[in-house]
């Protein structure tokens, strides 16, 4: 069924949220990349550094609402035993994930990264959130805090893809329905 409730938190959890964090994941690494405070004016350069407080804030709640599903809703769907006579485990992804050689990986590698990795994002951009906030302009002026920035957001992007890259390959063979 497409629209069940197990379908429709993998749906906001993946596609709304996942899907909004990488759009304003792209738009912050621009913003942040571009920030030049010699060439821009004062009024720009406040106008952007709100502009990327505001994506990196919003960001950050996506990524807490990501996990905080992820961890209490979908997680406990996904894991759910199946009876000792169910020959059909498509309803149990876990199940059926665990019943074939060849899936078996996506388990214990996908899973296990799945339910872990993220929460070092979480707190990695509710950092990023908090000094882009509490030093506006500032941190522009200081080159190695925004490269800092630049390479936590990075690094954050890039775990947050690798676990998104486990749950299309999980949701594909194993979907939550």
């Amino acid at each position: 069924m497409l629209f069940s409730d197990r379908s429709i938190w993998t749906m906001v959890h993946g596609i709304v949220l996942g899907g909004g964090f990488l759009f304003l994941f792209s738009a912050a690494l621009y913003c942040m990349w571009n920030l030049d405070g010699e060439k821009m004016s004062s009024g720009l350069l406040q106008k952007q550094c709100r502009s990327l407080s505001r994506m990196t804030i919003a960001m950050a709640v996506a990524l807490w609402l990501m996990v905080i599903i992820g961890t209490f809703i979908a997680f406990p769907a996904y894991s759910a035993n199946p009876p000792t006579d169910a020959e059909d485990l498509s309803a149990y992804p876990e199940a059926l994930l665990k019943s074939s050689e060849e899936t078996r990986w996506l388990h214990s590698i996908g899973m296990e990264v799945k339910e872990h990795m993220p929460w070092i994002p979480a707190m990695l951009m509710t950092a990023v959130a908090f000094i882009t906030t509490r030093y506006r302009a500032g941190f522009v002026a200081n080159g190695e805090l925004r490269s800092r920035l630049l390479v936590t957001s990075v690094l954050v992007g890039g775990v947050v893809g690798l676990v998104a890259l486990f749950g299309i390959f999980i949701n594909k063979v194993a979907p939550l329905m």
